[in-house]
């Protein structure tokens, strides 16, 4: 697990319950130069080479000068600096979804034109912000975009995909980027994370459906690559004694499969790559909107207040039997399970939306609603540095 501190500023407050909490040194509070603030929501976040792109619902982005810059919708960071970058590709409407590939960055959203050309929502950019030819032409939002093995997979609320009939799932070739007619599995629900490991020959699928293919499926499958068939085999909910929740965000790596998740307040789970528990199913008092993975640390964002000791609770709202404070974002050591002292106290009612790390550095970047961590202004995204 990695100490970290804040890269533009943050106050920190650790609460350590005697057997829960592994002995450690509290985060530190760092002030440096500030980070670009965008002016709204940032809801997705991906890093490609040494620039971070955002997406979101804001319209300008402050520079580390002070200054207001336009920015509907997307924007671009230096990873290293946190420098406003001038790459620039305005959207007509929120974006959802981000994914990087191959030089190209790809945004899904709400949007139909980026940079005043049509691109019902799902654009591919290159890294002078030119909109690339690729036209996914999709009839409704979309949410997830993942690629993995030369496709781009697309979830969300669409039922269309280049005119062929394609419900809340899609594949796109990434060379003809024509929608595959090999694959098209159909889901009953929004689909709001997609998540793969290379050459493995399967996508995790999350979100708000109970059926994929009019199979009961609920909230999370996993389908094959090649003709999006179901794996039966996969079983997520078996060894859980509670309802099964709506899926909001996924992670995976070679160790298992990361997902955050609403239900009462909200949930945290790890599983293995088959499906089975590797730990009980955390408990928190709101939705869990973001998790990532590095190392042994799983970083996990949302809009809860608290962390359920013992994994109890009840009502509606739901209320934890045994609350430890943890505003918006906690950390667990995944060798243990446990969780750890970093407890940034975001506010805002809706927190933490997205979080990524930076492979090269290790930095943890988050994106939300918030615009304080503890009595600093911090607006809508924060680095925090090992």
């Amino acid at each position: 697990m990695r100490h970290r501190s804040i890269l533009t500023v943050l106050s920190t407050c650790v609460l350590v319950v005697a057997g829960v909490l592994p002995a450690q040194a509290s985060v530190g509070t760092t002030v440096a130069s500030p980070c670009a603030q965008p002016d709204g929501r940032v809801a997705a976040m991906v890093i490609s080479g040494r620039t971070l792109y955002l997406g979101g619902s804001f319209a300008r982005v402050r520079d580390r000068a002070g200054v207001l810059q336009p920015r509907a919708h997307l924007a671009a960071v230096d990873a290293d600096t946190c420098d406003l970058l001038p790459w620039r590709a305005d959207t007509d409407a929120d974006v959802y979804a981000l994914e990087a590939s191959g030089g190209v960055v790809y945004a899904g959203g709400a949007f139909t034109h980026v940079k005043g050309v049509a691109r019902a929502r799902l654009a591919a950019l290159d890294d002078t912000a030119q909109v690339l030819s690729f036209d996914a032409s999709l009839d409704k939002p979309v949410r997830a975009v993942k690629a993995v093995d030369g496709t781009l997979y697309a979830g969300g609320d669409f039922l269309r995909a280049q005119g062929a009939a394609r419900s809340r799932l899609a594949a796109y070739d990434l060379t003809t980027g024509l929608v595959r007619g090999d694959w098209k599995p159909a889901a009953n629900g929004a689909v709001t994370a997609i998540e793969g490991l290379p050459e493995a020959g399967q996508v995790y699928v999350g979100g708000n459906f109970t059926t994929v293919d009019g199979s009961s499926q609920p909230y999370l499958t996993l389908l094959a690559t090649s003709d999006g068939g179901i794996d039966q085999g996969f079983a997520p909910w078996a060894g859980y004694d509670q309802p099964p929740f709506p899926m909001i965000d996924l992670a995976v790596d070679g160790r298992g499969l990361y997902a955050g998740g609403g239900g009462s307040g909200g949930h945290l789970v790890v599983w293995n790559l088959d499906g089975t528990l590797q730990r009980p199913v955390y408990q928190t008092d709101g939705g869990v909107q973001a998790v990532a993975v590095d190392g042994d640390s799983l970083y996990v964002g949302g809009h809860f207040t608290n962390y359920c000791l013992g994994n109890t609770g009840s009502g509606h709202p739901f209320i934890c039997s045994n609350p430890l404070s943890r505003r918006k974002a906690f950390e667990v050591q995944l060798s243990t399970g446990a969780l750890t002292g970093w407890a940034p106290r975001f506010n805002s009612p809706h927190g933490v939306l997205c979080a990524v790390v930076d492979p090269v550095t290790h930095d943890l970047w988050t994106g939300g609603d918030f615009t304080k961590i503890g009595t600093k202004a911090v607006d809508h995204l924060a680095d925090f540095r090992p």
